[in-house]
């Protein structure tokens, strides 16, 4: 009996989940703060990111969670003894392992390997991941593939977006070649510029072999969340040129004839997952916990024990024992925390605003993150920067996009601080390792050796120096003052400006500007052949009828279609980002139109998309009780309704204006679909988008198969009230 038992115990400990969890990220875009406090605890809307990441593995069901620490590991080690995670109800048993030798993710592995802890798949996960993926889901398909290839180690967890999603990262796009059946991956590489010129990727025709149809995808968010077979860290050990996890490892795991194994893409449309790898993401993500896209992670959930926040409307979140003056104005998607003040005057929107702090009278405060303990004097304005724990901002301060005010830095009296500038309270300097440089070269191909040599000295995120006798700098923080600015050029090492693309420095900044997007990798899917479905065209508008809507809208997923190429998702992803980041409507109809002509289609089509986009955006606001239905349609078609009045000319746009939106209003669920319609139609008509003359030429066109009679039982009244409105405003003309 005694064998028995021991046999039993050791399959049930191979059958427990096991997480790895990477807390640094052998980076340095987040210097000079990581220089003080680890990235993963540094905090997103008040939150330290590495709690983000364990809520997921909490609901993930994992058993055993080991955390990889180099880079302040005491501190790190400190808060988890501190936190609900080591107390006797953590859903999981946590371990803290020192790794302070590592300096990339595959000398982590490689010390994984070496202490032997790992007893069948695990997950892996970098430490500061922000998602609410339903990972049962994930696991169950993982398992089956791996029962049907044997050969199968890895799982990779993407989430499609379209290229320049705000939660993408832009500094280096990602490519990715999969099996167009099984989603198996085929190839994968980095994209980045080379002296601001857009990359190409090569790739060997025999990775293509025996596959039947292959897509390209440059539309995917990889968050680095993998689950991954005990053979992972092995490979790992067996090759320690291999530092990067996707351009080393996945790119030579799937170019070897020797391994001959496989890797998978879990693709996911409706989950959120990204990853706080930059500046741009940190503000991109914050905005999304903010606007409850990635519910249930929001503030009001409460991550923290000692948490206390209340949801209001428009996105507004508030801790207990705070003070607001009267007179101060607190917009949409606001965070503040507890024992803050906020004084006379002051304006605070899209922002978060921590424990402890102090904003004094007639302050400016937006797109901003002013972290517990700070003090923001009266008169100062802050405009998408980010103000560290325990700095002071003294009166008529100015911080300009970009700006990073690290720990403990004193801003003095009327200072404009120039856009993209960070300070330290005390100088740091990097640390050179040439014989690091040359490790990390992992591949013969000179374009990735030129890459990864010049992007070395980002890895050592933890090898830094400060220099304690330095004097303060007035002419950054002004004379009475403590700060220097942070020497971001360091990053770089020993490379010319020239030979380092101005988008690599500039997405350092908090702020990525439209006009610095040559990075975006749609110019892969440019070069490809045009493979589009070919369109109808219509001599009239009057000729696309709700038929024609309810087909395109139904099928505008045919597989047949290049995704990458399909005009309707395209458009539909263009209107929803300019949502999504406010982008001016001038903006949003520039793109619209260049993407119409590009793609050669008609203004039928281009609202047909635009108001799919805007339905989609109503129907989530409703869903996650953001907004009432009447609430939800005036905020949208109220402000984006207005991208019509260069998308429909004549009278008989108007009618085909209505009847697409009859028509995808009739599929909506929860049969708010009437509803919907006739708030959209009051706002059209009041923003003189329709007209009354054509709203009633609409109702009453005969021969129209496409009516739905609830839609018209909804918005009779509606009709009714303005054909007598009419009717009187005809009869007051005549007299």
């Amino acid at each position: 009996m005694a064998p028995k038992n021991k046999k039993q115990k050791e399959i049930v400990q191979d059958e427990r989940l096991q997480a790895i969890v990477l807390t640094d990220s052998y980076e340095t875009k987040f210097m000079p703060l990581t220089s003080v406090e680890p990235r993963c605890l540094l905090p997103l809307c008040n939150v330290p990111l590495i709690e983000y990441t364990l809520e997921f593995l909490a609901k993930a069901g994992v058993d055993e969670v080991y955390l990889m620490c180099c880079s302040h590991a005491d501190k790190v080690q400190t808060y988890i003894d501190g936190s609900k995670w080591n107390q006797a109800g953590s859903p999981f048993k946590i371990n803290t392992i020192m790794s302070l030798e590592s300096r990339s993710v595959g000398d982590a592995m490689r010390d994984l390997d070496n202490r032997g802890l790992i007893t069948g798949d695990f997950l892996l996960v970098s430490g500061d991941v922000v998602t609410n993926i339903q990972f049962d889901e994930v696991l169950s398909a993982h398992r089956q593939r791996r029962l049907i290839d044997k050969d199968h180690i890895v799982t990779m967890v993407l989430t499609q977006a379209s290229p320049l999603h705000r939660t993408r990262s832009q500094s280096v796009p990602s490519t990715f070649i999969l099996d167009k059946k099984t989603d198996r991956c085929l190839y994968y590489q980095d994209i980045p510029s080379i002296n601001g010129l857009k990359a190409s990727i090569s790739v060997d025709p025999d990775l293509l072999e025996d596959v039947d149809e292959f897509v390209i995808r440059n539309d995917l968010i990889d968050c680095h969340v993998d689950i991954c077979s005990p053979l992972v860290p092995v490979i790992f050990q067996e090759n320690f040129d291999y530092q990067y996890l996707r351009r080393d490892f996945v790119r030579g795991t799937l170019s070897s004839d020797l391994l001959k194994k496989t890797i998978y893409a879990y693709i996911t449309n409706e989950d959120y997952a990204a990853r706080v790898e930059s500046w741009q993401t940190y503000d991109a993500i914050s905005q999304d916990i903010l606007e409850r896209w990635c519910y249930p992670i929001a503030p009001d959930s409460n991550l923290l024990e000692d948490q206390s926040y209340t949801y209001e409307s428009k996105h507004i979140y508030k801790e207990k024992d705070i003070r607001l003056s009267q007179s101060c104005k607190i917009g949409s998607c606001v965070v503040i925390g507890s024992n803050s003040f906020i004084g006379d005057a002051s304006q605070v929107e899209n922002s978060v605003i921590g424990r402890n702090c102090q904003i004094g009278t007639n302050v400016i405060i937006k797109n901003s993150y002013i972290w517990d303990n700070s003090i923001i004097k009266d008169n100062c304005q802050i405009e998408h920067s980010i103000v560290a724990s325990n700095s002071v901002i003294n009166q008529n301060v100015k911080l300009n996009s970009g700006s990073v005010i690290g720990f403990n830095v004193v801003i003095g009296d009327n200072v404009i601080v120039a856009e993209n500038t960070r300070i330290v309270e005390r100088p740091v300097k990097h640390l050179s390792d040439s014989s690091y440089i040359g490790d990390s070269l992992s591949s013969d191909d000179e374009f990735y050796q030129d890459i990864q040599a010049k992007r070395a000295a980002e890895e050592k995120e933890n090898i830094v120096e400060v220099d304690e006798g330095a004097v303060n700098d007035p002419a950054i923080v002004g004379e009475n003052g403590i700060g220097f600015a942070y020497d971001s050029e360091s990053e770089y090492g020993d490379y010319d400006d020239d030979e380092v693309s101005s988008s690599s420095k500039h997405y350092h900044g908090l702020v990525y500007k439209l006009d610095e997007l040559y990075l975006s990798d749609t110019s892969i899917v440019s070069s490809m052949p045009n493979r589009r479905k070919k369109r109808r065209t219509y001599s009239s508008a009057s000729h696309a009828t709700a038929t024609d809507a309810e087909h395109d809208y139904n099928n505008n997923t045919d597989g047949e279609e290049d995704d990458e190429e399909d005009f309707n998702k395209e458009a539909i992803a263009t209107v929803e980002r300019a949502m999504e980041n406010n982008h001016d409507l001038d903006t949003a109809l520039l793109e619209l139109n260049t993407l119409r002509m590009s793609m050669n289609v008609t203004y039928h089509d281009v609202r047909l998309a635009t108001c799919t986009a805007l339905l989609q955006r109503i129907e989530h606001f409703i869903n996650t009780q953001t907004l009432g239905v009447k609430d939800s349609v005036h905020k949208i078609f109220g402000k984006w309704g207005q991208l019509f009045k260069r998308q429909v000319f004549e009278d008989e746009e108007q009618v085909d204006l209505l009847n697409i939106l009859e028509s995808l209003c009739s599929k909506l669920p929860n049969n708010n679909g009437p509803t919907i319609f006739t708030l959209a139609l009051n706002d059209l008509y009041d923003n003189d988008i329709l007209d009354e003359v054509n709203i009633l030429k609409w109702w009453n066109q005969e021969g129209y198969a496409g009516k739905d009679e609830n839609t018209r039982k909804v918005a009779s009244k509606w009709i009714e009230w303005l054909a007598e409105a009419e009717e009187e405003s005809d009869g007051s003309a005549e007299e």
